[in-house]
């Protein structure tokens, strides 16, 4: 979407495929989930959010990119002058007998939506995966619903695996406050109707909802493009190697930050990437040579609920009870600057009535 946007912005015509023709804000899903943020912060239509682009309801079946031509599931071909791919990466599961039958997920608009009718209701939450959509959403529903006894599952030997230890110190002390029941080193061994079934031989009961696994394919799309870790490989101008026309951004490409260090997928470098992308590609199908840009990845920002969360912004943590104070102003600054640079000031004043308006 921040690509389309950049785009625009140089005046060139743009066309986005979209499976849904929606803008999912994905970092709000924990929180929609536990019915603490307005529905809206699920997601957005694309049309409302960039108006003037062509906007063409489908899934992207193949690319010819030397033809300069790209054929959607329906059957329908659409030429290009450059082409960006912001395809983001894609939730995987593990094959656990009853995962799919008996588990929820939170990784789409529709997941979170689902869960907000169903979490209130439930006695007992029994949350996989302790990364940061699963600590978040552990600790929005300790805090928005107490009566729910909520449990936290993870196979590493902490919560947040991924983040730093002052991070994760801090958001288990938070959860443990209220209530919540952490279990470290333990696997999924199997869902069933009542619960989770774990490799220790012991069962924990309620609403099971898995929320780990991600993982980019960038070769379903680009079959002869160099990869990383299925990450994409582009230049400091977010080029495809090997392709001079196409352009990667987001989860699906392997951006570099300062002195040629592999990025994390994570919003904030998605939203900088994909402007990058954008700009160029309008850049070169005007003939001119694209600029190199300086991403980088500025800290972390989790909120855990109840006016509390943890950062860490460059070097400096935000995670004690004094300096973990400022962190969810920050996570709400962050809010409110996308919602203005994706959707503009209606966005931004739409998200706080809505919020203010909550019971």
């Amino acid at each position: 979407m921040m690509a389309a946007r950049a785009a625009l912005e140089r005046r060139a015509q743009v066309t986005l495929v979209d499976a849904d023709g929606h803008h999912g804000f994905l970092p709000r899903l924990a929180t929609v989930a536990a019915g603490v943020g307005p529905v809206s912060d699920a997601d957005a239509p694309l049309a409302e959010l960039l108006p003037g682009v062509t906007l063409v309801t489908d899934e992207v079946a193949g690319i010819d990119h030397h033809a300069r031509a790209l054929a959607t599931a329906d059957g329908r071909g659409i030429e290009w002058d450059t082409l960006v791919l912001a395809a983001g990466a894609q939730a995987t599961a593990p094959s656990i007998p009853g995962l799919a039958d008996h588990a929820w997920t939170l990784r789409t608009p529709d997941d979170a939506r689902r869960l907000r009718a169903l979490v209130p209701t439930a006695e007992s939450l029994v949350v996989v995966g302790a990364g940061s959509t699963g600590t978040q959403l552990a600790g929005e529903v300790a805090a928005a619903h107490p009566h729910v006894q909520v449990h936290l599952l993870e196979m590493a030997d902490r919560i947040l695996p991924s983040l730093p230890d002052n991070m994760a110190d801090r958001a288990h002390h938070v959860l443990v406050d209220r209530r919540v029941a952490i279990r470290t080193g333990v696997s999924l061994d199997r869902v069933g109707p009542e619960g989770a079934d774990l490799d220790d031989g012991t069962t924990v009961p309620g609403l099971v909802v898995w929320t780990g696994g991600y993982a980019s394919n960038g070769n379903v799309l680009l079959p002869d493009a160099p990869t990383t870790d299925g990450r994409i490989v582009v230049d400091r101008c977010a080029r495809v190697s090997g392709h001079r026309r196409v352009l990667a951004a987001g989860d699906i490409a392997a951006h570099r930050g300062p002195g040629g260090r592999l990025l994390p997928q994570t919003a904030q470098v998605a939203v900088r990437a994909g402007r990058l992308a954008g700009a160029n590609a309008a850049r070169i199908a005007d003939g001119l040579r694209p600029r190199a840009g300086r991403l980088r990845h500025i800290g972390w920002v989790l909120p855990l609920g109840d006016g509390q969360a943890v950062a860490q912004v460059g070097p400096l943590p935000l995670a004690d009870p004094v300096t973990g104070r400022l962190a969810p102003l920050l996570h709400d600054a962050i809010d409110v600057r996308h919602l203005l640079t994706v959707g503009g000031l209606p966005a931004a004043v739409r998200h706080h009535q809505e919020f203010v308006s909550l019971p």
